[in-house]
Formats: structure tokens, C-alpha cells, sequence
């Protein structure tokens, strides 16, 4: 059956969960399938009326009309499938790399750069603290998928504090106050912790780091953007790992 009326009973329990938003909503059948490769649980699957691809995930198909479809659509051009997704969350546990730290993050389009970054670098583990949702539908555009290929974690400062400790390796702090990076040597697992867009690193992370580094900057400018920054942090230090 074909939904057509926005009063249906499952369409208003939709949109609901939309409004909510602890469960993410992918329009787009190429993050539906490598979510429900990834081992996340498609709850939905909102279908346009005529779309023909693939929809069996597991999760319950609900055909809709197309005026019904676009009020969950956030592309201008969608391919005719939404995947209602609850991500998986991951236990906190020690990296099994190089690691990223993401400290207080808000900006959804910071947090999607540097979770590309991320995969690109090989720091395939990341410890979002205290920072945006990683279900945020920003970050997850953002990010073009490199959610499913990471092991992150939400978690918050103190309890990262606490594992932290058990781990015993070097955390590198990005700050304007701390040693030249492309000076500096690295070797084995390394962690890389970006701090707050506005208010930088906070005095909990800052104390764990083993070294506070920089990146020097030219013609008077006093620093990058925390995607910028943190990306080059971690793509030097993948490189200095393989060398």
C-alpha cells in the first residue's frame, strides 16, 4: 500500500522520530547499504512510490507518494530511498592505532572534515567527548560515509580521562603555543586531540597530552579552522609512522 496522506498513523510516528533525532535518517541508498553492511540496524526503510533498487535491509518498507517523500528528503535530487538507522554504540576501549580526539566539537561540518580525515590518515579510531552527535545529519553528509569505517565512540572527558590513563600512549595537543610540528618526530601509536572551535583545548585534555604542537603559520594569520588543522596534524604523522 502506498501512503499518501501526511495524517497516516506511520507517517506522523516518522516524522516523530525525524524531530527526535536519535536515530538518523540516510537519504541516500549507497549510506543505507554500507550502514546495513556496517552492522547498524535499519528500523525503516521510506520508500518512493516507483523506486526499484534494492530494500532488503531488514527494516520495515513503507512506500510512500512523492509530495509524502519529500518532507523526509534533505536532498534536492534523492534517489527515492530513506533508511531509518539507530546506530550501533561502541564499549570505550583502547585504540588499536593511531587515534583521534575530538574535544568538545559542535560544528557538525568540522567533525564530518575530520572524521574524513581521519579514515584518509589511517587514525581509524575516534573519541568524540562531550561533542556532537555522531547521528547528526550534518555530520554524517559531511563525513560521505566515513562513519561506517571507523570505530568511534561518544563518551565524555572524564570517563575518556579515566581509560585514558590504562593506555600509556603520547597525545599530541594542536595549540598555537606549542612546538613546530613539522619539526617534530613520531613513532608507533599516536593520538592527535583537537579542541573547541571557539575555546580550544580544555585544561582536562590538555593535561594528558606528551606534546603540545603547532602549525606555523605565514603572513600574520593566527590559526586555521579545527578540520584544517587537525587534518594536517594527522596526515604528518601518518606519514612520519610509515617512513
Amino acid at each position: 500500500m502506498v501512503l499518501a496522506s501526511m495524517q497516516n498513523e506511520k507517517i506522523k510516528m516518522l516524522k516523530k522520530l525525524m524531530a527526535d533525532k536519535s536515530l538518523v535518517f540516510f537519504d541516500n541508498p549507497k549510506l543505507v547499504y554500507e550502514a546495513y553492511t556496517a552492522g547498524h540496524n535499519i528500523l525503516y526503510l521510506i520508500k518512493k512510490e516507483g523506486y526499484v533498487g534494492k530494500t532488503d535491509y531488514g527494516g520495515e518498507v513503507v512506500e510512500v507518494t512523492e509530495n509524502v517523500f519529500k518532507t523526509f528528503s534533505s536532498t534536492i535530487n534523492s534517489q527515492g530511498l530513506i533508511g531509518v538507522v539507530k546506530l550501533k554504540e561502541q564499549p570505550l576501549s583502547k585504540p588499536k592505532g593511531n587515534f583521534l580526539v575530538l574535544d568538545s566539537l559542535q560544528d557538525p561540518g568540522n567533525v564530518g572534515t575530520l572524521l574524513r580525515s581521519a579514515l584518509g590518515a589511517n587514525f581509524l579510531d575516534v573519541y568524540l567527548l562531550d561533542s556532537v552527535k555522531i547521528s547528526n545529519e550534518k555530520v554524517v553528509r559531511s563525513s560521505m560515509g566515513s562513519i561506517f569505517k571507523l570505530r568511534m565512540y561518544q563518551t565524555t572527558k572524564e570517563e575518556f580521562v579515566e581509560e585514558f590513563k590504562k593506555w600509556n600512549y603520547p597525545l599530541l595537543v594542536c595549540d598555537m603555543n606549542g612546538e613546530n610540528i613539522f619539526a617534530s618526530k613520531f613513532s608507533g601509536v599516536v593520538g592527535v586531540a583537537v579542541g573547541n572551535e571557539g575555546n580550544g583545548i580544555s585544561s582536562k585534555i590538555k593535561a594528558l597530552s606528551t606534546k603540545i604542537v603547532k602549525i606555523p603559520m605565514q603572513n600574520n594569520l593566527e590559526s586555521l579552522n579545527a578540520g584544517v588543522s587537525g587534518s594536517i596534524v594527522m596526515f604528518l604523522v601518518n606519514n612520519q609512522n610509515k617512513n
